[in-house]
């Protein structure tokens, strides 16, 4: 693991081909100690590209597997993690085997494997679309103090913010990025449809310099001291309108109101500090 230190290639196991292991290959391709091979069941059309655009080794068969490489990236999905730790056991490997998972334990690798770790980088990854990556924060946990060194290092290759993290603090932070991400665009997609069909389909757009500016005002500000809007102020007259117009839309007239609600507690709370 001190390979990192030399110029001596660094061998790179990459299992999956979805979208992290997009971006991990992307960026690692930079770097020319690294030496990139993914091992994917079948040889995708999105695979294919990635074989094109960077020139990297792609296997499909299991038993082609270099038992020498120094990092075993497991970029599967979430279910698939322990049986491929498992597999990579019988391989007798003194490699470290890493995974990018926020909601798997490290026990879940680090029972079959020992020389175990944890990469989280906390971002949505979408296949081809690129990330500036050293904005990108991202969370490691391992095994063992020698993995841990290695880790933090390795990632900072990757990210200008690296933070040691344990599972289940780990977990937490998913569900928060969840809840400020996955939620949050769950209710664009709702404002989407609702234009479509109460004003035009291109009235969204309208909405979109509002969304730019309340993600970038949680940079500098508090977002329950940010807080707008007819909850926020205790205007029920525009609520009452609002629910009105939602008559049609019954799942989005609970969502409001339970979210109304959630505000003006948050309120409440938030006048009492």
């Amino acid at each position: 693991l001190m390979a990192l230190k030399k110029n001596i290639k660094i061998k790179v196991l990459i299992i999956g081909g979805g979208n992290i292991a997009w971006h991990l290959v992307s960026h690692l391709s930079f770097f020319k100690r690294f030496e990139i091979t993914i091992y994917n069941r079948t040889l995708s059309p999105k695979l294919k590209q990635l074989q094109k655009e960077f020139k990297i080794a792609i296997i499909t068969d299991w038993k082609k597997i270099d038992t020498e490489s120094a990092l075993f990236f497991i970029c599967t999905s979430d279910s698939a993690i322990s049986g491929i730790a498992s597999k990579i056991k019988k391989l007798k490997t003194i490699g470290l085997v890493i995974h990018t998972s926020g909601t798997i334990p490290l026990k879940d690798i680090a029972k079959p494997t020992k020389n175990a770790g944890e990469f989280y980088p906390l971002q949505k990854f979408t296949f081809v679309q690129s990330v500036y990556w050293p904005d990108i924060p991202v969370f490691i946990e391992a095994s063992n103090p020698k993995a841990v060194n290695f880790l933090n290092s390795f990632a900072k290759i990757f990210s200008n913010t690296v933070v040691k993290l344990n599972s289940a603090q780990r977990l937490k932070l998913h569900l928060a990025a969840v809840i400020a991400g996955n939620f949050s665009n769950a209710m664009y997609s709702a404002a989407y449809n609702f234009t479509a069909k109460e004003i035009g389909k291109d009235y969204f757009t309208y909405l979109i310099p509002l969304i730019v500016k309340t993600a970038k005002k949680t940079r500098s500000v508090n977002p329950v001291k940010a807080q707008t809007g007819p909850a926020a102020r205790g205007d029920k007259k525009t609520q009452k309108k609002h629910l009105q117009l939602l008559k049609k839309y019954p799942d989005l007239k609970k969502i409001y109101k339970s979210v109304s609600k959630l505000i003006e507690k948050q309120q409440k709370n938030n006048a009492k500090l």
